[in-house]
């Protein structure tokens, strides 16, 4: 009887996937552990290619929603620090937000009780975009024992045979606690007025059309213009700068870029692209689908920056920055 009392409240969560050989990690002061039939739930889940060779093996396949977690909550919880509708929600909202943007798959709480109406709507599948954001933790290797758990580190590996250990990745544990304590500090809050745009960050990489997700991230270059800005720029000084100057100090802000002519040429036509999707529905055709890539892209590595991560280049989104801006 005891035992019951002190047992820990733990909700269930839908398609958070683990690192591989990872079983459970901590995050702030929550606790997450795969669920108990992880294995086969992670077989059902949307996988996009053919693979051998890590923990589970994949096939291309739809696949549908799968709950892959429990979270086990302290007896005390944090507020929420990032800008819910919900004001009463606590931190593990902020970090289920978190896990999805760095995993890659809309991850959420089964916090209803189920009936026959029951439907999900969130969308199942992995996301389109954020793959560089996601790769900006700082990846770190231990080893870990099959039978044991025990970890040692590739030093202490010298000379001990591997085929009982696994490779595992703890800077996704550590990277992940560093983001949740940076986007709490009160000068992190204060810059960024809660980093509402972090949610649509999240709504930019889901899986939908280029243009939708182009224009999302449009409008967060925007936001971060504005919030950088706000103290020595009415609102009105804000709504009437061109599109091209807001996207010309962000890129001199967070990427050290100083356009030259040729660059502020290249800016604008990307500033009338998005101006004719918004205003009539229509693509120019002197921007490439492409280039409007490029800048979701750049998008991702925004976030990192914005996250105090140092940016993932693995799609060369800086190389594609350089060329569109000496493009004559």
């Amino acid at each position: 009887m005891e035992h019951d009392k002190n047992k820990k409240k733990e909700i269930q969560i839908y398609n958070l996937e683990f690192p591989p050989y990872i079983t459970e990690f901590h995050i702030g002061d929550y606790k997450f552990k795969r669920s108990s039939d992880y294995d086969k739930a992670f077989g059902k889940m949307m996988h996009l290619v053919n693979s051998i060779g890590s923990e589970h093996r994949t096939k291309v396949q739809t696949g549908e929603h799968q709950i892959t977690a429990i979270v086990e909550l302290p007896e005390e919880e944090k507020k929420c620090v990032l800008p819910w509708e919900d004001k009463k929600l606590t931190q593990l909202y902020d970090i289920i937000l978190l896990l999805t943007l760095f995993t890659g798959r809309n991850v959420f709480l089964k916090n209803w009780e189920e009936d026959e109406n029951t439907a999900i709507i969130s969308d199942h599948r992995a996301f389109n975009y954020g793959g560089q954001l996601e790769l900006s933790l700082k990846h770190e290797s231990m080893w870990k024992h099959e039978d044991t758990g025990e970890l040692k580190t590739e030093k202490e590996m010298k000379g001990i045979p591997i085929f009982k250990y696994n490779q595992i990745n703890v800077g996704f544990e550590k990277g992940l606690n560093q983001v949740l304590k940076h986007i709490s500090s009160d000068q992190w809050q204060e810059i960024y007025k809660g980093g509402y745009f972090l949610f649509l960050y999240r709504d930019m990489v889901q899986r939908q059309i280029l243009e939708r997700s182009f224009l999302t991230g449009w409008t967060i270059w925007e936001q971060i213009f504005s919030l950088e800005n706000s103290r020595w720029l009415t609102d009105r000084d804000i709504f009437k700068m061109s599109g091209e100057n807001k996207i010309a100090y962000v890129l001199n802000k967070y990427f050290s870029v100083d356009l030259d002519e040729t660059g502020w040429k290249n800016t604008k036509r990307l500033t009338r692209s998005r101006n004719r999707l918004v205003h009539f529905g229509r693509k120019m055709e002197n921007v490439s689908n492409k280039e409007k890539e490029m800048f979701i892209r750049l998008t991702e590595q925004l976030m990192a920056c914005i996250l105090n991560l140092e940016p993932n280049n693995v799609f060369n989104s800086f190389e594609r920055l350089y060329d569109f801006l000496k493009t004559i």
